[in-house]
């Protein structure tokens, strides 16, 4: 059989996220090996190596066109609504629908002193901050955002926030031709914060913590495959409804792991590329 070349069309961490489990899938189902086709793109090769250099299932970069992943040929249609993109992704390559959640196959650590820690990252590359319009997605409006950070401080009484800070520059785009690269972050008041020096780390520190809050992103994909190992991580995400409704309904990135904290737009209009 033909050898599998998978790759994502955007080079965000989410966007690897969601093709994770094809791999093994492809190996177990069909008896077909996998690469990553040679020229994807990954805002820094960081994503790369967690998604796809620690995945027993890819067998290296090789030439070619890719025919696994968000490829024109695969008209990304939900008919069986599910829930999960993974499940979906799953039977849209012709398999078995196996699993609901993003899989990474690295071991994270567990780091002593995180079991009361909430970490906080409100950041983005792809989605923008600022006041709510009527486009799509909706910026993240900072006062909105603050509000719903404080009500979920106030649910966890005792609990250390603790804000993240990257000592890389970890948002630079390769390629990516739907954003410039910038990673936006809202600042909220946190009692402390952590040091993350790779992606990696951020496993192992989501893989000891009490919980994390951010926005409905990378690192909310991340948070529910990182639960295979934490399986007691609490994750928030706050996101609009309008990203909210329509990726739920499409089989976007919502997982049942994840608690969504939606917040309510008013006339929005759909401007996305479909």
């Amino acid at each position: 059989m033909t050898d599998v070349l998978i790759g994502a069309w955007h080079g965000g961490l989410g966007d690897s996220l969601q093709f994770s489990t094809l791999p093994e899938q492809f190996y177990k189902q069909q008896g077909r090996e996998t690469y990553v086709a040679d020229g994807s793109t990954f805002r820094n090769e960081e994503i790369y190596e967690l998604v796809w250099g620690c995945n027993p299932y890819i067998k290296g970069i090789k030439e070619g066109r890719r025919n696994a992943g968000d490829i024109p040929e695969i008209d990304f249609v939900n008919p069986n609504g599910y829930t999960s993109c993974i499940t979906n992704w799953e039977e849209l390559h012709g398999l078995k629908p196996t699993n609901k959640y993003p899989k990474i196959y690295y071991q994270p650590k567990k780091i002593d002193g995180f079991e009361e820690v909430m970490m906080v990252d409100l950041s983005s590359v792809s989605l923008k901050h600022g006041s709510n319009t009527n486009v799509y997605p909706p910026p993240y409006d900072p006062e909105v955002v603050k509000e719903l950070y404080n009500n979920i401080k106030k649910e966890h009484p005792g609990k250390i926030f603790a804000q993240v800070n990257f000592t890389n520059t970890i948002s630079e785009e390769t390629g990516d031709n739907r954003t410039g690269g910038k990673l936006n972050v809202m600042d909220v008041e946190t009692s402390t914060g952590v040091l993350v020096n790779n992606i990696f780390t951020y496993c192992d520190l989501m893989n000891s913590c009490y919980g994390i809050i951010g926005l409905y992103s990378g690192q909310s994909a991340l948070s529910s495959a990182i639960m295979e190992y934490n399986p007691s991580l609490k994750s928030y995400c706050i996101v609009s409804s309008a990203v909210y409704e329509k990726h739920k309904q499409q089989s976007g990135f919502i997982f049942d792991n994840v608690e969504y904290i939606v917040i309510q737009d008013k006339n929005v209009q759909d401007t996305s590329v479909h």
